[in-house]
């Protein structure tokens, strides 16, 4: 079979590595093995590999899969004398039933049984509450960590988790540090993270390796949920002017900035942004080494470090397939190990009941875009119906995967939408509306997705003259005139760059109660089969 062919693959690159090395480096090296995870978001179940073939998808072993890898690795690094080292990143349990119905404790209690040594805090790991993920804290038996949130009563760290935590592997000295993106503080609902600060990131991490140093660190791993830019050559170019420029950022960094400016890091493992890169980015200067996976449970990154047997520094690293450290989990290849993945199915079952469900048929592949697209298209449209309102919004944000042409099930709308936010119906002038939008097309913004009305806009126009035409329900907009605008509850606290909305009195707010994924579903068993197309509700001129 073919997941035979790939294990043995897998085995003859830790047996190859080994060999590869010369009599005198397998004297002076000893070998960490690190495996890694970020943004998870729930993905332990088996899914389907939609992004690689639509139609005939090949299936995801998730969780299983992982811990099939896991053991081999320990077992193996146990034979060889090596250590292992397993990380998440964070963001481990909002986005699938099985996550977000348990709130979080089903994939604590996996990462328990794979036995994970350290997981940062991510920002989506707030979406239940602060005491939701206390809970989680008390539950895992590995610490939770991150150095840069505090308490604003105290000033002192959040005690329910850690900044750091220092591991003996082997007989070297690992100190892992965590952080969480200080967007959280922008990105999260108030009541979620009442009481709590999410500081400068630079200043934290730079804190927290020297403590790490000081209590007799050989090797400190940053454990961070933020991520490297998309492409790091430019973004290495733009991180070159602006030291050129004399800017030292502190605060919303991303990975590679972080990594450059605090010293001392000898490993980052990064997150947030579901971008994986199968060869790590090293800083020119710092020689920090920087892994990123990819999101949703599908892969698992692994890399082989060398450590310096007398000077308990890095040697180097190995890459285990195609000189790439990221592993996609198809079944096909990475055989799910069959105890874990009944553990999992039976978790599932509790829990989701009625998911497989055919609720109706789209005729056409719904795909998200930037702008218009069917996807987005098919949720405004949702909330216009549920909530009766004259023009309705939401962010490319929180609208999480695309469906393919066939049926759709519960479990279908809650992978697209998995956050639970609510619809809420604003009384609003179309003044504010027109501003509303001008500012999600400023600079490098693509817009929202819309319904229930019409615009044309310019981006390279002067600001407040970039909308072009204005129309709802087919009549242009009036400034002076009263509209009931449907969004998220998200949205409708200031979220995604739209403060002026924290400013609508409460008595101009219905906060309808409707969860946006009760009425895309109501809106798909009303509707199907679905033959929902682009309209030109969004024109860029």
């Amino acid at each position: 079979m073919k997941y035979l062919t790939r294990w043995r693959a897998i085995a003859g690159w830790l047996w190859m590595a080994t060999l590869a090395l010369n009599a005198a480096d397998k004297a002076d090296n000893r070998k960490l093995y690190i495996l890694y995870t970020n943004d998870v978001h729930g993905g332990i179940v088996e899914t389907e590999a939609t992004f690689l073939n639509p139609n005939f998808p090949p299936v995801l072993g998730g969780g299983a899969s992982a811990a099939a890898i896991i053991k081999n690795v320990r077992e193996r690094a146990q034979k060889e004398g090596a250590a292992v080292l397993l990380l998440d990143a964070g963001d481990i349990f909002q986005g699938t039933p099985l996550g977000t119905r348990t709130g979080g404790t089903a994939i604590i209690d996996y990462m328990n049984a794979v036995g994970y040594d350290a997981v940062s805090a991510g920002n989506h790991d707030f979406d239940l509450g602060k005491d939701n993920l206390a809970r989680l804290v008390e539950r895992a038996r590995f610490p939770i960590l991150s150095a840069n949130i505090i308490e604003k009563e105290t000033g002192k760290p959040w005690r329910y988790v850690k900044p750091w935590t220092l591991l003996d592997k082997q007989g070297i000295k690992i100190g892992i540090f965590g952080l969480t993106t200080e967007a959280t503080k922008n990105m999260s609902f108030a009541e979620h993270i009442k009481g709590l600060d999410f500081t400068d990131e630079s200043p934290a991490a730079q804190r927290a390796v020297d403590t790490l140093r000081a209590m007799g660190a050989d090797i400190v791993i940053g454990l961070v949920h933020m991520g490297l830019p998309y492409n790091t050559e430019e973004g290495w170019r733009q991180l070159q002017e602006e030291i050129r420029q004399n800017i030292h950022k502190t605060s919303y960094l991303n990975a590679m900035e972080l990594a450059h400016y605090v010293k001392g890091i000898d490993i980052l493992m990064g997150g947030h942004i579901h971008k994986g890169y199968p060869q790590p980015w090293v800083d020119p200067e710092n020689h920090t080494i920087c892994f990123q996976n990819y999101g949703n449970g599908g892969n698992l990154g692994m890399a082989e470090i060398l450590i310096d047997k007398a000077t308990h520094t890095i040697a180097g690293y190995e890459l285990p397939s195609d000189n790439s450290g990221l592993l996609l989990l198809t079944t096909d290849e990475y055989w799910p190990d069959p105890e874990m993945a009944a553990l999992i199915r039976k978790r599932q079952a509790e829990v989701e009941k009625g998911f497989d469900e055919v609720i109706g048929v789209t005729e056409q592949a719904l795909t998200r875009a930037q702008g218009e697209s069917p996807m987005n298209n098919l949720i405004c449209d949702a909330m216009l119906e549920a909530s009766g309102a004259d023009f309705a919004f939401t962010n490319f944000g929180g609208i999480r995967s695309d469906l393919p042409i066939g049926p759709i099930t519960p479990r279908d709308i809650f992978r697209v939408l998995p956050f639970g936010n609510a619809i809420v119906v604003l009384k609003i002038r179309g003044a504010m509306l027109r501003g509303l939008i001008e500012r999600k097309v400023r600079g490098n913004r693509s817009g929202m997705a819309i319904g229930g009305g019409r615009v044309v806009y310019k981006r390279n126009a002067p600001d407040g003259q970039k909308i072009v035409s204005f129309t709802i329900n087919g009549k242009p907009l009036d400034d002076n005139a009263w509209y009931k605008v449907a969004t998220t509850d998200y949205l409708a606290e200031g979220n995604s760059g739209l403060d002026a909305l924290a400013e609508v009195p409460e008595e101009r707010i219905d906060r309808t109660g409707i969860i946006l994924r009760e009425a895309v579903t109501e809106y798909v068993r009303n509707h199907s089969p679905l033959k929902i197309k682009t309209d030109g509700r969004w024109v860029k001129q």
